[in-house]
């Protein structure tokens, strides 16, 4: 069996094409169409694997400098602390870096390892927190948790959660730019969602700088990396 849309190969009981994300109810894109239903293949772009080494590497660099910076912060303590010596300050501060170093390539490598996923978006909404804050005119804060959560095409459920201090749908871009019921695909190494209907879409986020671009674009004008687009 094959797709309508590209002709990539499916499997028996396949109800969307994994490829460009054609269902049988969809419409299917003929040259002379906007060319904004379909996933993306530019997200294959060679520019976003150099951009993902580029990042790792930055991510090492940033690690290399922390290390010795926080060694020699940490040999000033003893000129305020007469119990805490040289070598002991030597030893924390290496430990401490250490810690820092592990958890920084952890990071890169859990980037460089994200798995991309297909799903549909279920639900969106906003919830609240009150901490206790004297210092506060209310005598508390308030911090606001904006949540998506999507449907997987295997069944299972994921959430994506930013903490933010407005209650404002518009604070996280993808509560604006995701809608209830778009079929979206997660690009787990670039950390990007894309839609599969762009029709309605006037701009899109770009992949790397997540600025918004005019979807007419084939690149974006701040950074120059092709736009994710059909």
């Amino acid at each position: 069996m094959f797709c309508e849309n590209c002709g990539a190969q499916l499997s028996e009981n396949a109800k969307f094409c994994e490829n460009c994300g054609f269902t049988a109810d969809a419409p299917v894109r003929r040259p002379n169409d906007s060319l904004q239903i379909g996933f993306s293949q530019k997200i294959n772009d060679p520019v976003f694997e150099d951009l993902q080494r580029a990042r790792f590497r930055k991510s090492i660099r940033h690690g290399l400098i922390f290390l010795p910076v926080l060694i020699l912060l940490f040999q000033i303590v003893p000129f305020f602390a007469a119990d805490f010596t040289r070598q002991r300050a030597f030893i924390v501060s290496c430990v401490v870096g250490g810690f820092g170093m592990i958890w920084i390539l952890a990071a890169g490598a859990a980037r460089v390892m994200a798995k991309s996923w297909d799903g549909e978006v279920t639900d969106k909404r906003i919830t609240e927190r009150r901490n206790r804050n004297d210092d506060a005119a209310s005598g508390y804060d308030i911090d606001y948790y904006h949540t998506i959560s999507f449907r997987l095409a295997s069944g299972k459920k994921k959430k994506m959660r930013r903490k933010l201090t407005t209650n404002e749908l518009n604070a996280w871009d993808m509560m604006i730019y995701l809608n209830i019921g778009d079929r979206v695909r997660y690009h787990g190494k670039l950390d990007y969602y894309e839609k599969y209907d762009k029709s309605r879409d006037t701009e899109v986020p770009c992949a790397n700088c997540r600025k918004y671009v005019d979807i007419r674009l084939e690149c974006c004008p701040v950074c120059q990396v092709p736009v994710i687009k059909p």
